[in-house]
């Protein structure tokens, strides 16, 4: 199982993301959501209280509204943190650990949206960067960032019909 994270992403310039869904899916029928109970929640509780909310407002603001059940969506999330070793040039000891030798935590978030009716997975998004240390505050404004930019282009275009 991935490592549980505290959940810090870098600004949005540092982050990747990238999204699919299945263009043969109408979006415009989609008025409201319910999470699905098999999310992989962030360890630190702000981090987890964030991404809920930011997951939330960003639905919210696209016309689409959270219920407790019985949603034509189902959004779930998975979170996780990984830690890596960034080797420094041998020879560059200016701004480099004595060692050479960083450890840089990076994070992950991916956002599903599964059909409740078919339980298809119909739209994916995944956010990662290296990690930031922050305090509430700058937790909230990396993980707003992140699913800002996620949902960006959310709902997808409505398909062409074909003649």
């Amino acid at each position: 199982m991935a490592t549980l994270m505290t959940f810090l992403l870098l600004a949005a310039a540092a982050t990747t993301t990238s999204v699919e869904y299945d263009s043969q899916v109408d979006f415009s029928r989609y008025k409201t959501w319910s999470w699905h109970r098999e999310v992989t929640p962030a360890a630190n509780p702000v981090a987890e209280n964030r991404i809920r909310e930011a997951i939330e407002s960003g639905l919210a603001a696209r016309g689409i509204s959270r219920v407790d059940s019985a949603g034509g969506l189902l959004v779930v999330y998975h979170a996780s943190k990984t830690t890596e070793i960034a080797l420094e040039p041998v020879r560059n000891a200016a701004g480099s650990t004595p060692t050479g030798l960083r450890y840089v935590e990076k994070g992950s978030l991916v956002v599903d949206m599964v059909d409740a009716a078919s339980g298809n997975v119909v739209w994916r998004g995944h956010a990662g960067g290296a990690l930031k240390v922050g305090g509430p505050s700058e937790i909230a404004e990396q993980v707003k960032t992140a699913v800002e930019k996620l949902l960006e282009d959310f709902p997808p275009p409505a398909r062409r019909p074909v003649p």
